[in-house]
């Protein structure tokens, strides 16, 4: 550090350094190094010389290993706080339903050409047998597709990412926060909660942190009694009312 010190005074004929010593055993550096006065003349010395260069090249070691810990750390941010029970069982009946529907559509040009029989009767056959192939992946996938396999929050974010199939089994990304979500009075069938309004289905035991449930369903809000003070009855008693008032 002296030696740098000295050849930057060196190479930098205007005065340079005019507050307090660097040699002062009382001040803290941080504090003698806040107190350096650098003229304009000298500024414009010292950022044109080699010197200058060579220091902005200058690493502190261990900076790499702390950039790649903290980038380690933002991938761990999202962790996974619901494992969907029944996603193998899900997985392995629309794998098996699809297997099945390829294999008839394959095999259907063969019956066609083998078959002795009437036209019409053929034709009838094979659209009544190709409805069957295509409805029941279709009916798998219209129920199986609300189930969500994993569910993972962001607490860097505060977002939540759901996990499902689609028709073809592949997993399907659903992000969303708590004001996306949406909790019906009446839900739906196979329906626990609307995210961007796709409609989700959870299993609340199956979630490794339980407040996570609370907070989605939002049970951490005030209760909504559903009460019209005005009239003292339900509220959907108060607006039948109204209207009958309003006739």
């Amino acid at each position: 550090m002296a030696g740098l010190v000295k050849g930057l005074r060196g190479r930098i004929s205007l005065p340079l350094f005019r507050a307090v010593s660097l040699k002062s055993p009382k001040t803290p550096i941080i504090s003698r190094l806040a107190a350096i006065n650098i003229s304009q003349g000298s500024h414009i010395s010292f950022t044109s010389s080699p010197i200058c260069s060579r220091l902005s090249q200058v690493t502190v070691p261990g900076t790499q290993l702390l950039s790649r810990w903290c980038h380690n750390e933002s991938k761990e941010a999202e962790k996974e706080i619901y494992n969907g029970i029944l996603s193998t069982q899900i997985k392995l009946v629309k794998s098996f339903s699809l297997m099945t529907s390829f294999i008839g559509i394959a095999f259907q040009p063969i019956l066609y050409t083998y078959s002795s029989a009437n036209a019409a009767v053929v034709l009838g056959a094979g659209a009544f047998l190709s409805f069957f192939t295509f409805a029941t992946p279709l009916l798998i996938h219209s129920v199986s597709k609300k189930y969500v396999t994993k569910l993972y929050y962001n607490q860097v974010e505060d977002k939540y990412t759901a996990v499902v199939y689609n028709i073809f089994i592949r997993p399907k990304k659903i992000e969303f926060k708590i004001k996306d979500v949406e909790v019906s009075d009446i839900p739906g069938m196979f329906t626990t909660f609307k995210a961007n309004s796709v409609p989700l289905f959870v299993e609340g035991s199956q979630f490794n942190d339980i407040t996570h449930y609370g907070k989605i369903m939002g049970y951490d809000k005030p209760i909504d009694l559903m009460w019209d003070k005005d009239l003292d009855m339900t509220k959907s008693e108060a607006e039948a009312r109204r209207k009958k008032m309003q006739d």
